[in-house]
């Protein structure tokens, strides 16, 4: 997130949309954090892409989710590391 100077020629409005914009961005920021790799994720960390996730989701240069430590898809508080290749989140059912 970049944090940008309001501008004075701007109006009231605008400069609070822009306000909001950037509040926005922050919490989104707070609640999920990606880093990337070329060709995709390399981390998620916070809420994780599937529905009841949370924790850390570690991707191989693949870009195949590999590594979870946090919630898996089951609901159960987990550390589960795949073999190479396949996908961590498809393991539970």
């Amino acid at each position: 997130m970049s944090l940008r100077p309001l501008n004075t020629s701007n109006s009231t409005n605008q400069n609070y949309g822009q306000i909001n914009d950037m509040v926005r961005s922050l919490n989104k920021e707070q609640v999920t954090k990606t880093f990337r790799q070329p060709g995709g994720n390399a981390i998620v960390n916070g809420k994780l892409p599937y529905s009841g996730g949370y924790g850390s989701l570690y991707y191989s240069t693949d870009n195949i989710p590999g590594i979870l430590i946090g919630i898996a898809p089951d609901g159960i508080l987990d550390i589960a590391i795949a073999k190479d290749g396949i996908d961590i989140t498809g393991l539970y059912t």
